[in-house]
């Protein structure tokens, strides 16, 4: 088998159903299985993916055990070479788990690897970035991505670039790097989970680069719900993160500086979700 492709569904049967058929008709050239991990929907996703796809290989887990450890589990399965940990919200525009494949298979050294994302309008979206550090954590929140709003641009990749991580959307796993190194930490329920992983693979001297060939959409949700909600997992994973990877003087300062920013924008908007946020970064 060449490529094991991996999505994690949680409440999203449309999506999940629409990702699948994308592999399904941009996907020629090589060998390949679908799983689909279920982190208990109770949707009818399960149901429609059954009906629709009847050879995916379906993981039905009793919780919603998160990205990571979801992944985990169709990853300790999977036959393929190779590992695509594809999100529910995405659709392939071209032959691009062919073109991975194809990269990998010609560079030995590269343990990961992604495509270029975009958003349903073409723009693109964020497919890579640095390991997170002071300056580029804080270049996340909301306050000053209004303030400065190209902290945070997402440029196309023309040609084949290293990168400190690839966004977990469409990351694509050498499967004996994994043997070698190990898979998500499980202590991420969400967020984070791949920066961790792409740190250890790195550290353990591979190369990770974005393949400007793979083109992928990523259709991000953004409701208001969904930004509080997710941006509270991203709180407790970053801290996750900084304690694994970074020293104490960042973290402190980290924890310094997202309290104030989050007071400012308590100031400015209002909302009472900063007053929950800022009591989880002083206990983070």
């Amino acid at each position: 088998m060449d490529v094991s492709v991996i999505l994690v569904n949680y409440k999203t049967k449309d999506l999940t159903t629409s990702a699948i058929k994308s592999v399904v008709e941009k996907t020629v050239g090589l060998k390949y299985e679908i799983f689909v991990v279920d982190n208990n929907s109770q949707d009818g996703s399960i149901e429609a993916v059954e009906v629709e796809f009847p050879n995916i290989k379906i993981i039905k887990n009793s919780i919603n055990a998160g990205f990571g450890a979801a992944n985990n589990i169709a990853i300790k399965q999977a036959s393929g070479k190779y590992i695509l940990c594809l999100n529910t919200d995405t659709l392939l525009i071209n032959n691009a788990i062919k073109g991975m494949f194809d990269y990998m298979e010609t560079n030995e050294k590269v343990g990961v690897c992604g495509g270029n994302l975009y958003d349903a309008d073409m723009t693109p979206t964020m497919s890579y970035a640095s390991f997170p550090n002071f300056w580029n954590c804080l270049s996340t929140t909301w306050l000053l991505k209004k303030i400065f709003p190209k902290l945070r641009n997402h440029e196309e990749v023309q040609t084949v670039k290293d990168v400190g991580f690839i966004t977990g959307a469409d990351i694509f796993f050498r499967k004996s790097v994994l043997d070698n190194v190990g898979i998500f930490d499980e202590q991420f329920f969400m967020y984070y989970e791949e920066a961790d992983l792409c740190k250890r693979i790195k550290n353990a001297g591979y190369q990770i680069k974005v393949i400007p060939s793979a083109k992928i959409t990523h259709l991000e949700g953004k409701s208001a719900k969904d930004f509080w909600n997710n941006a509270k997992l991203r709180v407790k994973s970053k801290y996750l993160y900084a304690r694994k990877h970074q020293s104490k003087i960042t973290l402190y300062s980290m924890k310094f500086s997202y309290v104030l920013l989050h007071i400012l924008a308590l100031i400015f908007t209002f909302n009472k979700e900063n007053i929950e946020l800022i009591k989880m970064h002083i206990r983070g």
